[in-house]
């Protein structure tokens, strides 16, 4: 009895030069799957939040959804579709919606936009109903022996209309978020002085990295209407692992700069960590009480910083930031502070003479 072709074409029935781009594709993402799950857990001390297990579906999603096409593909589980169709629904389902997920929660950082945040998860909990659902239904009529040729049609038909819609909202996403971004650097009289040149390359980074994601949901495109089924689904797995890895670099770059930021804000206006109000009560004179009422802060920096440190577990500070009252009454004491030490030489040069 002879075996199965499991050489050069692994008993593929695509071509030869598409089976080994399938397979190296398959293969760098199935890599970066493990090395996201390790950055995952090196970075995040808090094992919960929605950044985290967004990111950990997703990138889970990945793993089942490129296996259950190595099955298929490479005709390893014939006897049993519904298995590696299970596999590939689900990987599906956890990558892509996962995606937006993530995309959200990063969002969720940045934006304090109630409204706004409640319009984008209405919108990725809709989508995911509507596209989700109807393309498990035909993806298993389509894969089934039975009603194969009835189902094919409305399953190509039906991907290429989900493939656009969750591309259209991704990038929706993703331009909330450089505009949140953009809106968020203006911020912060000391970041405007000293951070010019960190916050215009931080910016152009996010642009850079925002256009190579568009390009490579492009390609996705671009298969997909094309008609080329295995290099796209291939293809897509590599792509969303790419993204990922991305994300992960975007928010790690906002985050280490918001830091810097806050250390500055705090040694240009303090030199201690305490966020205060001062409020005078009596005469202004050099008796005067001063109470302190600490509070807060809730200048978007230190609530992002809060935010961000909260979802990667790390000891949220409450960093300092100082309000126009706050400003003007140390500077009526600096110049309080002159005025008595000119006072105080003028004085000794008169003793003197």
């Amino acid at each position: 009895m002879s075996l199965p072709n499991v050489g050069s074409t692994l008993d593929s029935n695509i071509p030869r030069p598409v089976t080994y781009a399938v397979v190296s594709l398959l293969s760098v993402a199935l890599y970066n799957v493990s090395e996201l799950t390790f950055l995952l857990f090196l970075t995040f001390k808090r094992r919960k939040g929605l950044y985290f297990w967004s990111f950990f579906f997703a990138t889970w999603g990945i793993a089942f959804y490129a296996i259950g096409f190595i099955l298929k593909d490479f005709r390893l589980a014939t006897s049993i579709p519904a298995f590696y169709v299970t596999l590939i629904v689900f990987g599906w389902s956890a990558m892509v919606t996962g995606q937006s997920m993530v995309l959200y929660s990063r969002l969720h950082l940045i934006l304090h936009n109630q409204t706004v945040l409640r319009l984008v998860l209405g919108m990725i909990i809709f989508n995911a109903i509507v596209l989700h659902i109807p393309t498990i239904v035909l993806c298993y009529g389509a894969n089934s022996i039975q009603y194969q040729n009835q189902f094919a049609f409305p399953y190509a038909v039906y991907e290429r209309i989900q493939v656009s819609i969750f591309f259209a909202q991704e990038f929706l996403i993703s331009s909330i978020y450089m505009y949140e971004t953009w809106r968020l650097l203006r911020t912060g009289g000391v970041l405007d002085r000293d951070h010019q040149q960190p916050r215009r390359r931080l910016m152009l980074h996010l642009m850079y990295v925002n256009v190579i994601v568009v390009l490579l949901d492009t390609a996705i495109l671009v298969l997909q209407f094309t008609g080329r089924y295995a290099s796209q689904t291939a293809a897509k797995g590599l792509i969303y692992s790419v993204k990922l890895k991305l994300e992960y670099d975007i928010l790690n770059q906002l985050v280490k700069f918001a830091q810097r930021g806050s250390d500055l804000s705090s040694s240009h206006d303090y030199g201690d960590e305490a966020c205060f109000t001062e409020h005078r009560e009596g005469r202004r004179d050099s008796h005067v009480d001063v109470v302190n009422h600490r509070r807060r802060c809730s200048c978007p920096w230190n609530i992002f910083v809060r935010k961000s440190e909260r979802e990667f577990g790390r000891p949220a500070e409450n960093r300092p930031c100082r309000t126009l009252t706050e400003r003007s009454v140390i500077l009526r004491k600096i110049q309080d502070i002159h005025s008595r030490t000119d006072f105080y030489w003028a004085k000794e040069r008169g003793t003197q003479n």
